[in-house]
């Protein structure tokens, strides 16, 4: 059992890694019960998680793959199949009322990963492939003193402190959805006010102008122990 997954995703634990090919550098990692997915473009990024539960809410066994293209529109794609041998694994999810792509697939082999998307307009027969190759991505040391020093000062300064790290066009993403800017203070002064909101980045990278950090949190209300 792997303590960052979920037992719902076992049959997944040959996915997470870091994988580029030319254009593309995604980063897989197990984290919180879920995986999360990190693609880092050229020019723009997408944020992806597999998880077991609807939501916020709690585990249903149901997996599924949500994808936030720069963070912004939310689709879920649900598991139809999966498969598993000494040679190929694979996991294929589907949403037939999404225009494109209307499946996700992933593919691992001994020495690739495939990423395929089925279903397109114009590409029903032939579906758009990502051929991707192992890598050891470095990590972005400084993304994670940064996320460390954002952890710190929302510990002392609850919404002010975590407010001043979001740039002008920032925003929070969610499994319900993108948080611009100016609702965040609206979904933030209350937790913030309630307890202690704290964590540490597990795992970083960077393409270009473009990074990320993934990490674990803890919340601790006043007068309770931590919760993880």
């Amino acid at each position: 059992k792997h303590p960052g997954r979920s037992p719902a995703l076992a049959h997944l634990a040959w996915w997470p890694g870091a994988y580029s090919d030319a254009d593309t550098t995604e980063y897989w990692v197990a984290a919180s019960g879920a995986m999360y997915g990190i693609a880092l473009h050229d020019n723009n990024f997408e944020v992806m998680i597999v998880d077991d539960a609807d939501g916020g809410g709690p585990a249903d066994g149901v997996v599924r793959f949500i994808a936030m293209p720069e963070g912004k529109t939310q689709t879920e794609f649900r598991e139809q199949t999966r498969a598993s041998t000494q040679a190929m694994a694979q996991a294929v999810f589907a949403n037939e009322q999404h225009d494109c792509p209307k499946s996700i697939s992933y593919m691992r082999t001994a020495t690739e990963l495939l990423a395929i998307l089925g279903g397109c307009p114009g590409r029903e027969r032939i579906p758009i492939e990502f051929q991707f190759t192992k890598t050891t991505a470095p990590a972005a040391p400084e993304l994670e003193a940064a996320d460390r020093a954002f952890s710190a000062d929302t510990g002392k300064r609850a919404i002010e402190g975590w407010m001043a790290a979001f740039a002008p066009d920032g925003a929070m993403m969610r499994k319900t959805g993108r948080v611009e800017r100016a609702q965040i203070p609206e979904v933030m002064t209350d937790v913030l006010a309630e307890g202690t909101l704290a964590w540490a980045p597990i795992a970083s990278g960077v393409r270009d102008d473009i990074g990320f950090t993934v990490g674990k949190a803890t919340f601790v209300k006043k007068g309770e122990t931590a919760i993880a």
